[in-house]
């Protein structure tokens, strides 16, 4: 039997299983959360023009390692934490080399891990068979394929959840602020992007629409959220459906007894479950006027956090945007911007040659790594029941398009998987040199245990027949 069938059957319950004959003990232990389950859900978190590379990159590869100052707000989580450097993104280069040296279809490629259409010929399917080198020229940035949360996010049954996902965009201060800004790294198919809500207040008022945090009790829209995830067998009826069906009548005999005793526990379980609003989210419609990057990061964060915890969505994401002109609300950074006449792009660009003068740029890549750090601690804060927090059952995930911020350089990204990776290995770090994107996207598929439709897992994510198969050293 496999492995996958026998979890999503009952759910990933974290109560005692039965021993049925058709699960053999080889399956291996997972290196996820607690209940040593696959994560119940995923989050993304993007950001823009990379980092300074030998300030991001570990150490030494392999358990015993140091996090150098870009990183080192991660110490905390050090453990928890899965570092994949030098990961080049050999797909672009299939594209010609205004994929492989300019702007266009970095962001776009990063998560999907295939190009624009228009780089693909014949009948324009997305297949690596079909790529042609082209000149994107910022014109067309069509994407051609779904980015890997959304993937995931369709193995974790949305059905389940009140909503497919939860997308927060954080905007730096200045030029025109629209609440619903379009998405330049996540999709949910070809030319889909995702629609990001950059008002706190607005997602705020969306995700927890009509809840009470007042003493007098939680509200009845709160209740209606808590008795829709209260039942672990009506979420996983199908499922359940599926894998006693593949059983024999022994088996199925066990399955049913066990069942029988869950829905007991179930019956005898208060109505109410954990669910703990995010605090002081500031409402109205001008709430997000004039905030920094720090500021705004920290509401997104809170709320997501706490919007995964109340079970819903099954998918997260968090996508810093306008890099172009931001303030991050560090003063350091924000000056040495200001004297560039308020662009962050120059500083980003500047030599990689690190020089006392070039100090607030590395502070600024720290940034985003920090708030990353910041949305973990939120997570782990959040208790999800058997000892558990919400971040011991999430798979979390970090990036950006460049990898050094220095130039246009694609050629060694480097991404860290956190929370529950499934059989991935934690507190590693891996120099990912002889492989590339797709096959670390093809990878976190497997952390994940996403399969294609047909149930098989996934050997080639974004570009068919690109790569085969996922990263086994990170297992």
């Amino acid at each position: 039997m496999k492995r996958r069938n026998f979890l999503t059957g009952l759910g990933g319950i974290t109560l005692a299983l039965p021993a049925l004959r058709a699960f053999t003990s080889s399956t291996p232990a997972r290196a996820g959360g607690a209940t040593g389950a696959l994560p119940r859900r995923v989050i993304v978190m993007a950001y823009p023009m990379g980092t300074h590379v030998p300030a991001w990159r570990p150490t030494a590869e392999g358990a015993a390692f140091e996090l150098p100052m870009i990183t080192a707000p991660l110490m905390p989580f050090r453990d928890r934490c899965l570092f994949v450097s030098n990961c080049g993104h050999d797909a672009l280069d299939l594209g010609g080399n205004a994929f492989t040296y300019g702007h266009p279809a970095k962001k776009e490629a990063v998560f999907t891990g295939t190009l624009l259409q228009v780089a693909f010929g014949g009948d324009g399917t997305n297949h690596v068979d079909n790529v042609i080198a082209a000149d994107p020229g910022g014109h067309d940035r069509t994407p051609n394929g779904a980015s890997i949360e959304h993937v995931i996010g369709q193995s974790l049954d949305p059905s389940s959840f009140l909503r497919p996902s939860v997308d927060l965009g954080v905007w730096g201060p200045g030029g025109v602020q629209q609440e619903a800004q379009t998405s330049d790294f996540f999709y949910e198919g070809v030319a889909n992007p995702v629609t990001m809500q950059t008002n706190p207040a607005t997602a705020f008022a969306d995700l927890f629409a009509g809840v009470d945090t007042s003493d007098e009790g939680p509200s009845e829209a709160l209740l209606a959220l808590r008795r829709r995830n209260k039942s672990v067998l009506d979420a996983v009826r199908d499922g359940f459906t599926d894998l006693r069906s593949g059983l024999d009548p022994d088996d199925q005999r066990v399955l049913d007894e066990h069942a029988a005793k869950i829905r007991d526990i179930e019956l005898d379980m208060p109505t109410l479950g954990s669910c703990v609003l995010p605090e002081d989210i500031p409402m109205g419609e001008d709430a997000f006027a004039g905030l920094s990057m720090n500021e705004m990061a920290d509401l997104h964060n809170r709320i997501l956090a706490h919007a995964m915890g109340c079970g819903v969505a099954p998918v997260g994401r968090i996508e810093y945007m306008r890099q172009q002109k931001p303030f991050f609300g560090i003063p350091t950074v924000d000056d040495a911007i200001a004297q560039v006449q308020d662009w962050h792009h120059p500083i980003v660009h500047a030599s990689d040659g690190i020089a006392p003068d070039y100090a607030p740029r590395l502070e600024g890549f720290r940034f985003f790594i920090q708030k990353f750090a910041d949305l973990l601690g939120y997570l782990d804060a959040i208790p999800e029941g058997d000892g558990t927090s919400v971040l011991d059952n999430t798979l979390v995930l970090i990036g950006s398009d460049y990898a050094s911020g220095g130039g246009h350089a694609s050629r060694d990204l480097g991404f860290i998987v956190a929370g529950n990776a499934g059989d991935a290995r934690l507190g590693y770090h891996f120099d990912a040199d002889a492989y590339n994107v797709n096959h670390f996207l093809t990878s976190v598929c497997q952390m994940a245990g996403a399969t294609e439709p047909n149930g098989s897992p996934i050997r080639s994510f974004g570009l068919p027949g690109f790569v085969d198969g996922p990263i086994p050293e990170l297992f």
